[in-house]
């Protein structure tokens, strides 16, 4: 059964509360776009914490930034405590804020999903395990345009990173099958955030894990990270994103030892010919199926309610000492969208005694800046990367680091560019 969906900052919080320490369960979306249980057997797309997540990222997060689209629609800064604190949120200076908007600065005149669609890759592979899980969507189509629903808030910044990248763009299907686009989802297996690491992954990736905050929560950190392992899969599995995608989920090791007992045996090593675990037998499928029907909407009958083609997030990068909530208040930010947007922070309400970095709404942040004396709007440009050209090179043309330049597009320091690659150049 599904819950209404309330608007009002008592209801939303007391949901929150209730559903903060739930599990990750799996469940399907109706052809209402209500929940409902899976049913037995059926593990398609993992889903929310409770019903009452999913209402509250589908209403709090995609309407939210709709609504900033509308001039009509002012940014409020708000002046009293944040929703919820302990404690009255205090004023802040602008010194030690400094905003950079998320995404590459321009503009996709038809929309997100039209410029996606266009540029899919994985679409091309006809196995019944692909045809039956194409079935499956196209019988409940409400399935596909919930979870596109969900990632609108984060569809322009994860094009954009994995864009940088020179990854195909079927890698933003990802998150959707991991964790349906919940930030703060958890996993029975401690898989954790929008991307489903566990701690070890999140750790070789220098995702930091400590008793205040944990990076594989956030959105920024988790999606460097992920994105860089998957490249490194990629380039382990000899360029072929089937088993890059099935070691994602099994595991390198796993595939790893499946290819080696099907070499020994004199069997096919590709994907479809691996004894891999059932789970990762179906999840490459979703992913090449949500490619397919999202590449060919129109042939399937698939409507998507178009996405601004501009940046809509921000990150805000914070030095020590200031509380979250406080910069959460100051931005005009109802605290439940808040914490949605920032699942990484134990408590909003402690106040981190190093920088950090928060999520925000563009338009927030923007206004926040502008409000504050001493703070900083960063904006970006963006150069292409030519034949030839390293970071290293690059980096010395525009007076900064490798290292800094590899952070700002979340790279490695070793990363190899490719001609036509996008990076972003910040002020130094």
């Amino acid at each position: 059964m599904s819950l209404p969906r309330f608007t009002t900052a008592a209801v939303l919080l007391s949901l929150l509360a209730g559903c903060a320490e739930a599990p990750l369960r799996l469940a399907m979306l109706d052809d209402a776009g209500e929940t409902g249980e899976a049913d037995a057997g059926d593990d398609r797309i993992p889903r929310l914490n409770s019903s009452a997540d999913g209402d509250l990222i589908e209403t709090l997060l995609a309407d939210y930034f709709r609504s900033l689209e509308s001039p009509a629609v002012p940014v409020q800064m708000a002046t009293g405590p944040a929703s919820g604190a302990p404690e009255p949120a205090r004023r802040l200076s602008g010194s030690g804020i400094r905003v950079i908007p998320l995404g590459p600065p321009k503009h996709h005149k038809n929309g997100l999903w039209h410029y996606l669609r266009e540029r899919l890759e994985l679409t091309r592979w006809n196995h019944p395990s692909v045809e039956a899980e194409v079935a499956g969507f196209r019988a409940r189509p409400a399935r596909v345009r919930g979870l596109a629903k969900r990632a609108e808030p984060f569809l322009h910044y994860l094009v954009g990173e994995i864009e940088r990248r020179g990854l195909p763009l079927d890698l933003v299907l990802v998150p959707l099958v991991e964790s349906a686009c919940d930030p703060s989802a958890l996993s029975a297996k401690t898989a954790a955030g929008l991307w489903q690491l566990i701690p070890a992954t999140g750790q070789r990736f220098g995702v930091e894990m400590a008793a205040d905050y944990d990076g594989r929560y956030d959105i920024h950190v988790s999606t460097g990270a992920a994105l860089a392992y998957l490249q490194h899969l990629h380039d382990r599995f000899q360029g072929d994103w089937l088993l890059a995608l099935a070691a994602y989920n099994a595991g390198e090791g796993a595939v790893q030892q499946a290819i080696a007992n099907n070499r020994a045996a004199g069997r096919g090593t590709d994907f479809w010919s691996l004894p891999l675990p059932p789970e990762t037998r179906g999840y490459v499928p979703k992913i090449l199926a949500l490619s397919r029907i999202l590449a060919g909407a129109d042939r399937y009958g698939l409507e998507l309610e178009p996405v601004p083609g501009t940046p809509v997030l921000a990150r805000v990068e914070i030095d020590a000492g200031i509380r979250p909530a406080d910069v959460g208040s100051a931005a005009g930010l109802p605290e439940p969208l808040f914490k949605l947007l920032n699942p990484a922070l134990k408590s909003i309400h402690d106040a981190p005694q190093r920088k950090y970095g928060l999520m925000l709404p563009l338009k927030n942040a923007q206004a926040m800046a502008s409000s504050l004396e001493g703070a900083e709007l960063v904006s970006a440009k963006t150069v292409v990367v030519k034949k030839g050209e390293t970071l290293a090179v690059i980096a010395k043309r525009v007076g900064v680091s490798e290292t800094v330049l590899a952070g700002w597009n979340g790279l490695a320091p070793n990363s190899r560019l490719k001609p036509g690659q996008e990076l972003l150049i910040y002020p130094a």
